[in-house]
Order: structure tokens, then C-alpha cells, then sequence
């Protein structure tokens, strides 16, 4: 059985005349006759009554012509979605972030793409860095926005962004007439301390900023709360000290409702990176997705990235 030759029957049907059929499909007429007779060979019947000048279907060419109009609506109704998928105006994107990424660093770019692709569904799944690295792992997700983990034989990690860890109290705290000072490290430990959930990145290097600084692995008095916003929250009604991204708070150091302290020694930079599957290809609607950020950061380490975007985005841009 040869597609082409139920191609060339439906055409024959269609143009009303095997001529006809042979301009539209752009060959000679034997080889539109050729094609009917073994059509009907392979199927046993006769397809056309030939006692007649006018092309005129048999009742079995009757039964065929109404599948072959079914398949072939079926074919340009196939090509039309995966147009539409191509051009990103239909489709569904699963993406994963920390917190800190998803809440902060992200939501410009997830407004930014359903702006310019309302048809795509954009899932997002939050989770620490080293759930980020499974889901991208299992496939569950084709992008992961995580700092960096325990590198797996088929993911790739390439540095995203670097983020400044700021010092921050409410200001209604004692600490908050200090600004101009450059505080000893042991000032917080004699303070009530927020702390992330043990196992996530900043609460490592928290415990081991502390270590270096106060012989202390945490302050004896400390909070752990999993929530940013918590955090945030219980800081600026004058609870305590934290240690929190400058995305998180900026917009709160700028209104003063957090205050920023100087303390010796504190530096503290956290790395984000994108976690790409090496083994499988990504979707349009994830090179979509990249392809918006890399025209906020054009200079960000990419990897291979830029390439894969010119290809395929290169002229709809």
C-alpha cells in the first residue's frame, strides 16, 4: 500500500479527470493511471467506470473516496496543530525553580511569555535544588532554575545568576539605629536568628559563615521557617535577624520597611544556575521560554543556548 497512490485517487476524484489530476499533482497521466490500476490491484475492486468519458466512481471507488477525505483532512488537520505548536501558539511548558528563583527572579519572564505566547500552559514546580535536578533527571520538567547540585552524568548546569545575601532586621529593631556601624559577627549570634530549613543551600552556608566567624555552627536562639515571605514578615514586625536574598527584600529595603546592616566579614553570594536534560531536546515552547530571558541577558554564560535559539527563533524575531 502506497499513500501516494490513495493521494492520487483522491486527487482524480477531486479534479474530476485523470488530466486534471495530473497538472494539480504535477505528473504525466500514465503515471495517474498507473497508480489508480494498482490501487485497485492491491484492493481487489474497480474504482472507476471506465464505460463512460466523464471520470465516475463505482460504488467500492464511492466507499474510498469518503476515506480517503477523512484521511487526508486528518493529515492537513496534523500539520496545522504542529504549525501552531512550531509557532508557539499552542502547547504546555513544564518548568521548576526554588523559591527563591520562582518568587523573585522569574516572574518577569513568566509574565513576559504568556504576553507573547497565551496559547503555551506554563506549569511551575517549586522544590529545593536537589528536587529541581530530579524532576529535570526524571523529564517531569524540561527546565530547572536551582542552584547548583550534585552534577548527574545527563543534566548540564550553566551558571544563570549570582545573588548578593543581605543582613536585614525590621525597623522597629534595636539593631536598627546601627545602619552606620560595621557590626561583629557575634551581634547576631546574641540575637533570635531566622534560619532556612536544614538540607536547603543557605542554611549550610549560613552554619558555615557562623562556624567561621563566632566558634558557633547557628545561634543558640534560632527560627527555622521554609518561607520567604514568612520570613520577611516575622523580621519587619521587629523579631530577630536573617540573612535573606537582596531580590527578596529590595523592594521592602527600598520602602524602609527592612534595614539593611553592615556586619565584618559577610559576603555571602549564592549561584543560580539553569538545569537542562543533555540527553533529550528541548521543546519550542522552552526555547520560547529561554529565549525571552536571553534577550533580558544577552551576556549571561548561555552555553550552547544562543545557537539553538538563532536556529530556531532567528527569523520570528
Amino acid at each position: 500500500m502506497d499513500i501516494h497512490h490513495f493521494k492520487t485517487f483522491n486527487q482524480v476524484v477531486i479534479s474530476g479527470s485523470f488530466t486534471k489530476a495530473a497538472q494539480a499533482l504535477f505528473l504525466s497521466q500514465p503515471a495517474i493511471s498507473m497508480q489508480i490500476q494498482a490501487l485497485e490491484s492491491f484492493l481487489k475492486v474497480t474504482l472507476f467506470d471506465r464505460s463512460r468519458r466523464q471520470v465516475s466512481l463505482t460504488k467500492e471507488g464511492e466507499v474510498l473516496f469518503e476515506y480517503t477525505q477523512r484521511i487526508f483532512l486528518l493529515f492537513d488537520e496534523v500539520q496545522s496543530v504542529f504549525q501552531d505548536i512550531s509557532k508557539l501558539q499552542v502547547g504546555r511548558l513544564r518548568i521548576g525553580a526554588t523559591g527563591v528563583m520562582g518568587t523573585y527572579y522569574l516572574t518577569r519572564f513568566i509574565r513576559r511569555f504568556h504576553e507573547r505566547f497565551p496559547g503555551i500552559e506554563l506549569e511551575i514546580l517549586t522544590g529545593n535544588s536537589w528536587r529541581i535536578a530530579e524532576l529535570v533527571a526524571a523529564g517531569e520538567i524540561e527546565l530547572g532554575f536551582a542552584g547548583r547540585s550534585v552534577l548527574r552524568s545527563q543534566l548540564q548546569q550553566m551558571l544563570l545568576h549570582r545573588e548578593n545575601y543581605k543582613i536585614v532586621v525590621g525597623k522597629s529593631s534595636p539593631l536598627a539605629s546601627r545602619t552606620q556601624e560595621m557590626l561583629a559577627p557575634e551581634v547576631l549570634v546574641e540575637m533570635p536568628f531566622v534560619m532556612r530549613e536544614k538540607g536547603t543551600r543557605i542554611r549550610s552556608k549560613m552554619s558555615n559563615w557562623f562556624k567561621r566567624h563566632t566558634n558557633a555552627l547557628t545561634p543558640e536562639n534560632t527560627v527555622t521557617l521554609s518561607n520567604i515571605e514568612a520570613t520577611k514578615r516575622l523580621i519587619a514586625s521587629g523579631y530577630g535577624v536573617t540573612a535573606i536574598p537582596h531580590l527578596a527584600v529590595s523592594d521592602e529595603l527600598e520602602q524602609g520597611d527592612l534595614i539593611e546592616l553592615n556586619v565584618k566579614g559577610f559576603n555571602l553570594v549564592v549561584d543560580y544556575y539553569l538545569v537542562c536534560h543533555s540527553e533529550r531536546s528541548l521543546s519550542h515552547a522552552a526555547l520560547g521560554f529561554l529565549s525571552l530571558m536571553h534577550e533580558d541577558a544577552p551576556n549571561t554564560n548561555w552555553g550552547e543556548i544562543p545557537e539553538l535559539l538563532d536556529n530556531i527563533f532567528g527569523r520570528h524575531r
